[in-house]
């Protein structure tokens, strides 16, 4: 890779699902952001399942899409309807730079990760 890494240094929280945002937190990291996924505790990120052509790896949850999406993302198992998860998301969007998230309102308002949420207790954060 050719160039500057200009986002080395920062840290990206991936609480994203399915293609677009995992897509962008790719180009984040890509631009030397290190990026930490945040994937539900028993089934990942539902592009584990889907995307490419060999449906057996989708399966398996390592598609094609997947592995192309979350390579050099670093990845955390959270329950994030349980307090202790959120608390220990909450950690890590202390010390992070970036959330990238994708879910639809009604999910983050009920997990109490709206925006108005997240910037209140994490001013800092892009």
């Amino acid at each position: 890779m050719s160039g500057t890494l200009s986002l080395k240094g920062l840290v990206v929280i991936d609480f994203t699902h399915v293609l677009a945002g995992s897509a962008c937190s790719s180009y984040l990291g890509l631009l030397g952001a290190d990026v930490i996924k945040i994937e539900t505790e028993h089934k990942g990120d539902a592009i584990r399942h889907r995307g490419g052509t060999d449906l057996l790896s989708a399966a398996n949850g390592m598609s094609t899409s997947y592995l192309t999406q979350a390579a050099g993302k670093k990845s955390v198992c959270l329950d994030l309807e349980r307090s202790k998860d959120r608390d220990n998301l909450s950690v890590l969007l202390k010390e992070a730079d970036i959330f990238v998230e994708n879910h639809v309102s009604k999910t983050m308002r009920k997990l109490n990760l709206d925006e108005s949420v997240v910037m209140q207790r994490h001013p800092r954060l892009i």
